[in-house]
């Protein structure tokens, strides 16, 4: 298999990666030390999100393949590709307190449902609730009005059999 060959199957299976994907973060590396990136890639992976060192002009074609959206500027230098199938807010959030702890670790931007989005936005994004507190919030919201339900409706119910309960007792 032929050098050019083998680039077209790398591009093929970046395409495939990005193509079921929620969205994509690029970030600079440069001026972090390994022992700073092998970090960061073992918080990734236990988080379960993808990370993955690519060449800028492989990505580039990927991202061009599946029409993405994006600036130039963002593919170049030396860069580090993170992605999230179904949690944007878990892989902003760190990302964004990774780059708190680390000056030389930048978020370049990245690319939400084919669409740009530059590090502002995936700082604001960073700052929404995860889709556990959501669910949590919403179960609670459900479930309030539901106990006082039971609780209503049982409360005659057992205010008879406590009258009945004292009536037996005192015969």
């Amino acid at each position: 298999m032929s050098a050019i060959e083998k680039k077209k199957e790398i591009v093929k299976n970046i395409e495939t990666e990005f193509a079921d994907s929620e969205a994509i973060i690029v970030s600079n590396y440069s001026g972090l030390r390994v022992g700073d990136i092998t970090d960061l890639r073992q918080r990734i992976f236990n988080e379960g999100f993808y990370v993955k060192v690519l060449r800028n002009r492989l990505t580039k074609r990927a991202f061009d393949n599946n029409k993405f959206e994006y600036p130039e500027e963002l593919l170049t230098g030396q860069n580090i590709v993170f992605k999230s199938d179904d949690n944007i807010v878990g892989l902003s959030k760190l990302l964004v307190s990774y780059q708190k702890e680390y000056e030389n670790f930048e978020i370049k931007g990245g690319v939400l449902e084919g669409n740009y989005i530059d590090n502002k936005q995936i700082g604001e994004l960073a700052k929404l609730p995860s889709k556990e507190e959501l669910i949590a919030k919403t179960v609670g919201l459900i479930k309030g009005p539901l106990t006082g339900l039971v609780a209503t409706l049982s409360s005659p119910v057992n205010g008879f059999i406590n009258v009945l309960n004292n009536i037996k007792n005192n015969k």
